[in-house]
């Protein structure tokens, strides 16, 4: 009887309000620490290219290349500075895609905090933190760490806005919705549902906010208007051929295994989904029991996330593929706030497992991560060889014509050709043949009839997981 009454004193000293205000900050600081570290990999992916690309025009040209794509425009304009200030540093463009991740923790220690308490905030952080599919992202030139931020800043005042009614909460509900719209269609997705359930609870407790809900409403869809037109384009763009894969069962799963599942442990993602399904049983009992308000706005962020793969996946099966698996990433800030806040009343020795094994979640997905941005290509060998071999008068060509964009981000675009566009017959030193292996390359016909020689370097090449050989050419 002593023991386990000195063993409830010391989980209740370690749960103290003091104790937690390190634990909450120190794991946005040590997660902000892991992510900088990850940042110096020179390794970049197709989508990061092509941001980098879209990058290098004018604010007016990169609105207009969107518009023909498939994406808003918001992301590129938040990194445009970025990429001006910095002269298109990799590392600053990574340090871009940093700041929103590391603010949707703040997010966490403050707000959250302030309005849910101590235990949702840690649990809330931690949990968006050690998803096993976030720190990659937390990294990679694109919008989906802004747009997670965005989402969750919406979801949050629009609770805020219902609980409190202030015009602020409005205000905020309505920027960061919009803002969201005009990252991510997906995110846009999420905005639609938190509004139209932020309608629900009004209607139905505070009829005394319609007013302001509808303001918000009528100012988001006039701040969305200017960019109505191209997406009503990219829709029917989308549907008329698109290139993501279409949906079967093994596919659906995959959006599983790509949120919860970890590389060096297999089988995280069933742990992952029983965790979740038991808190999901637990919410519902805390509602029917308590009806307390907290629990039933955990309720909505659930349901917003579990709809928008549902619409997404439905959208696929009646139209064309439009879904894949890290579009859910802009709405799991809301699936954390849902595991925080059902689980803020829960005995401290539970919430001390389920912290110990998010926290070792943690650890083992930035092993993952630092292995994929440091050791999992051929890229450090390949720029170190070029770095070390390329003189002034050198070409570079290569025999893989649509891999050219992410090339160009590498490689001196004026010392940069397609193989087939290359003149043998120009002033050059030497040239060096990027060799896809399951493509035609440089036949020995054109080499005899420049007078050419060609050699293999010995060693294992490649960019992005585009594995080549190196072949040099001289006369």
């Amino acid at each position: 009887m002593g023991i386990k009454m000195n063993l409830k004193g010391i989980t209740t000293k370690l749960w103290s309000s003091k104790l937690c205000t390190v634990y909450i900050w120190g794991i946005v600081i040590l997660f902000t620490g892991f992510y900088v570290s990850l940042i110096f990999s020179p390794d970049i992916w197709t989508d990061e290219a092509f941001t980098l690309q879209l990058l290098k025009g004018s604010i007016p040209e990169m609105i207009a290349y969107t518009a023909r794509d498939v994406h808003p425009p918001l992301y590129y304009l938040y990194a445009k500075p970025f990429h001006v200030l910095f002269d298109g540093s990799l590392i600053a463009h990574k340090i871009a895609t940093i700041i929103p991740m590391t603010a949707t923790l703040i997010l966490g220690a403050t707000l959250i905090r302030k309005k849910f308490g101590d235990i949702t905030s840690l649990v809330y952080i931690l949990f968006v933190a050690c998803i096993p599919c976030t720190m990659e992202f937390s990294v990679q030139l694109r919008m989906y760490s802004l747009a997670l931020f965005c989402v969750t800043v919406c979801g949050v005042y629009a609770y805020l806005a219902f609980d409190e009614g202030k015009k602020r909460n409005f205000v905020i509900f309505a920027l960061s919705g919009v803002a969201a719209a005009y990252l991510h269609y997906f995110a846009f997705v999420s905005i639609i549902l938190i509004t139209g359930f932020l309608l629900i609870a009004i209607l139905i407790w505070k009829r005394k906010h319609f007013a302001a809900w509808v303001l918000s409403a009528v100012g988001m869809i006039a701040a969305y208007l200017p960019w109505f037109p191209y997406f009503f384009k990219q829709v029917a763009s989308v549907t008329t051929g698109y290139w993501i894969p279409e949906i079967t069962s093994e596919s659906i799963w995959s959006y599983f295994t790509w949120l919860f599942d970890l590389k060096l442990i297999s089988g995280m993602v069933f742990v992952f989904l029983i965790f979740l399904i038991a808190v999901s049983h637990y919410n519902t009992i805390l509602i029917a029991k308590n009806r307390n308000k907290h629990d039933i706005f955990a309720f909505v962020c659930m349901l917003t996330v579990i709809l928008v793969p549902v619409i997404g996946v439905v959208i696929s099966l009646i139209k064309t593929p439009i879904y894949r698996d890290q579009y859910i990433m802009p709405s799991l800030g809301l699936l954390s706030l849902f595991v925080g806040i059902t689980l803020r009343n829960s005995k401290k020795w539970v919430l001390t497992v389920i912290c110990a094994f998010l926290l070792f979640v943690g650890a083992v997905q930035y092993k993952e991560s630092f292995i994929q941005e440091y050791r999992s290509t051929n890229v450090p060998q390949t720029l170190a060889f070029f770095e070390e071999n390329l003189q002034e008068d050198d070409y570079i060509i290569y025999n893989w014509e649509s891999f050219d964009f992410i090339y160009e981000i590498h490689f001196p675009q004026a010392r940069l050709a397609y193989m087939n566009n290359f003149d043998f017959s120009t002033d050059f030193n030497t040239v060096w043949v990027l060799n896809t292996f399951w493509l035609d390359g440089v036949n020995q016909e054109t080499l005899d009839q420049y007078g050419l020689k060609m050699e293999q370097v010995e060693g294992e090449f490649g960019l992005e997981h585009n594995l080549f050989e190196i072949y040099k050419i001289y006369r």
